[in-house]
């Protein structure tokens, strides 16, 4: 494997985004609130507008995606950054590729003016917990049932932009 390069996507590379989102529907559909049937049917006007929305951090080897994190400000979260979408390939996982994704949308707050970095983790998925707690992530108390089952519980974890 060369050197991981973390990158940012552009509405020009809507597919590696389609791929990577794909990819991880795919892989872990119990994590995701999306469906793979639904979004593989999304046309390319939907996948460049959500490219667009926010920031969408890529780890690359070479030309090869591993990995994905995405940062949005979604209008209910009192404008703090969502990170949201986090995975990396299996053959990639454990070699703080994770970690590297986390801190770019980290990074994309700061740029944007943000304080807060928020993001929701399935109860029971400690490998994420775990990264995101070495990230500074502590979680805030909240929490919900996953909309896709109901037997899932979700919580947040948030961090300041300075922290870690």
């Amino acid at each position: 494997m060369s050197p991981v390069v973390i990158g940012r996507l552009s509405g020009e590379d809507w597919r590696t985004w389609r791929r990577l989102r794909l990819a991880a529907l795919a892989d872990a559909p119990g994590v995701f609130h999306g469906d793979l049937e639904e979004e593989r049917a999304y046309d390319e006007a939907r996948w460049r507008a959500w490219t667009e929305d926010g920031v969408k951090a890529v780890a690359f080897d070479g030309h090869a995606p591993l990995g994905v994190a995405a940062g949005r400000v979604p209008a209910d979260r009192a404008g703090a950054v969502e990170l949201f979408g986090m995975w990396v390939r299996p053959r990639a996982r454990g070699g703080r590729i994770a970690e590297r994704l986390a801190l770019e949308v980290v990074a994309w707050a700061r740029e944007t003016g943000r304080s807060r970095v928020e993001l929701w983790v399935i109860s029971g998925n400690d490998s994420a917990e775990r990264v995101y707690r070495r990230l500074g992530f502590r979680d805030t108390g909240e929490y919900e049932l996953h909309p896709r089952d109901s037997g899932l519980r979700k919580y947040v974890m948030a961090r300041g932009v300075g922290e870690g």
